[in-house]
Parts: structure tokens; sequence; C-alpha cells
């Protein structure tokens, strides 16, 4: 079987950016581990057409293998005994 070459859409990943980023992941963090200069990343996220076609591809393929837990979710599950609630156990 041949590879699966998956095509990226710049406004596709721009949406997931702006997604991944609002959600806590910072910007920044996003430039170091796809190599590319947090500045241009910015520029993009602000809808301007700065990124090659390879980096637009690049960035897709992170964003969509990032997992941002969501800790409302978990707070919800655990109810937590503050330190006045133990004073009359």
């Amino acid at each position: 079987m041949g590879v699966i070459t998956i095509v990226y859409n710049s406004n596709c990943v721009r949406k997931k950016l702006i997604e991944i980023t609002d959600k806590g992941l910072m910007l920044k963090a996003i430039a170091i581990n796809v190599a590319i200069d947090v500045n241009d990343l910015s520029r993009f996220k602000g809808g301007m057409e700065c990124l090659k076609k390879s980096d637009v591809e690049t960035l897709g393929e992170y964003l969509n293998e990032v997992v941002i837990p969501q800790w409302s979710t978990i707070e919800k599950t655990k109810k937590k005994k503050s330190t006045w609630d133990m004073l009359f156990i």
C-alpha cells in the first residue's frame, strides 16, 4: 500500500491553531515544537498568509496530535474536601 498524504488547508490549520491556543497552549511552545518562527506563527494566526506550504502541513500534523487536558471536566468528577470539612468528620 502507498502512503496516504493529507492536504492541509491554511484556513483549517489556522482555525485549529486558534482553537488550541484558546485552550491554553502557548503559541511559543507550538512554534518551538514545529520549528517555525513565533512571529511568523503569530502573523499566520492573525490571518496573514506568511507560511510556506510545507510549514502549514507540518503545523497541521502537529496540531492534529496535540491533546489538551480539560481540567474543568476532571475537577467535576473529583469532589475535594476542604480543611474546614475535615474538622467535622
